[in-house]
């Protein structure tokens, strides 16, 4: 049937464009963002000499994700229950204090830990990260589990927020944790939603250099990170932003000589892309939960679309949570974009956008 349509070329495209411009420059369609970046609206086939390849073989899927901010480990429990009982995979606690064995039992307690993904934040962490592994070992002894059953991570993020980084501490803690918690992240990349990429890759290499000075493999060092990403609501460009810092973070592998391992992505929302009105923030948190998941998001959390603006809500905020929850249900279960090893792939706009914005953040490093 394909064959009753010849082929354009992109000459014959970019003809037909002209008659429709009637003479006023081609140059106002292409689009300057605020990083300067300029960005055609018009790719073809012509512009690749080998159709693209996806970035992974197969798909590994996403984590759906619900954030706890911890103040009472006992009401705290209650939410991540409903969490739980509302589908969803991991649960990102924040916590400001430490807790001591009992609160952390508390914060524990009905949850199968060896079922879901559990992620730790905030202030606490970044003061004592390893105090959580600890926590975390005594209770899976009490419940008779394996720490090697356990996956999760820590948001530890020493470098931006302290001049004097204890680099000792922390290759200590990456080799505990090599035969404890194998399946941990215990270094987070933070990066915003307009953080340049060459600044996010040169923050993670920092961790790479300065622990491979610890004696640390870069190959155990890389299995211990993960990028925490904040995204905005530029639909296509957030795709291609992930899928750009997945090719960033291979071509830092290989310029290091270790294997290469697609990175772990954990997407969050930025807070400034939700408004007054609730409901065009339901419609912001699908469009954003579809970049994130094209773009190849390992953990996705989508932010309620009453958030930070409770008093406005008409609903409580169960609803609001369960509504953010829903939107990854309908992309995996009724969309089923967790079945597909790389959505975006081959649409050449996109594959066009990630290797420009890749090029661009590649060549800068250093400057």
């Amino acid at each position: 049937m394909l064959s009753e349509f010849p082929p354009v070329s992109k000459a014959e495209w970019l003809n037909q464009i002209a008659k429709d411009l009637k003479g006023r420059p081609m140059e106002e369609l292409l689009w300057t963002r605020t990083d300067g970046t300029v960005v055609t609206p018009f790719v073809h086939a012509d512009d690749f000499p080998e159709p693209p390849a996806a970035l992974a073989a197969e798909s590994s899927g996403w984590e759906i994700c619900e954030e706890i901010s911890v103040s009472d480990p006992v009401s705290a429990s209650r939410q991540a229950m409903d969490a739980l009982e509302g589908g969803a995979e991991g649960l990102s606690f924040v916590l400001h204090t430490p807790l001591d064995a009992a609160g952390f039992a508390q914060l524990m307690e009905g949850i199968y830990l060896d079922y879901i993904g559990l992620h730790f934040a905030g202030k606490a962490v970044q003061t004592n990260p390893g105090i959580f592994l600890a926590q975390l070992e005594s209770l899976a002894a009490q419940k008779g589990l394996a720490t090697t059953a356990l996956k999760g991570s820590l948001a530890y993020d020493p470098v931006p927020v302290s001049s004097v980084v204890d680099w000792r501490y922390l290759a200590d803690l990456i080799e505990y944790a090599r035969d404890k918690f194998p399946h941990f992240k215990l270094i987070r990349v933070a990066s915003g939603a307009d953080t340049p990429l060459k600044d996010t890759l040169q923050h993670a290499n920092t961790y790479l250099s300065k622990l491979a000075e610890k004696g640390l493999s870069v190959a155990e060092i890389a299995r211990t990170m993960e990028f925490s990403i904040s995204i905005g609501k530029s639909y296509f460009v957030e795709i291609a932003r992930l899928r750009a810092l997945k090719l960033l973070w291979l071509n830092a592998l290989q310029a290091w000589n270790a294997p290469l391992e697609l990175p772990s992505i954990s997407v969050h929302y930025q807070p400034e892309t939700y408004t007054d009105d609730l409901y065009t923030n339901m419609i912001r948190a699908t469009t954003m939960a579809m970049s994130a998941v094209q773009g190849g998001a390992s953990r996705l959390t989508v932010r309620p679309y009453d958030a930070g603006r409770e008093s406005q809500a008409k609903y409580p905020a169960t609803f609001s949570r369960r509504i953010a929850r829903n939107v990854q249900h309908l992309l995996k279960m009724e969309s089923a974009l967790d079945a597909v090893s790389d959505p975006a792939a081959g649409s050449y706009y996109i594959e066009t956008l990630t290797q420009k914005l890749s090029r661009e953040a590649w060549e800068t490093m250093g400057r």
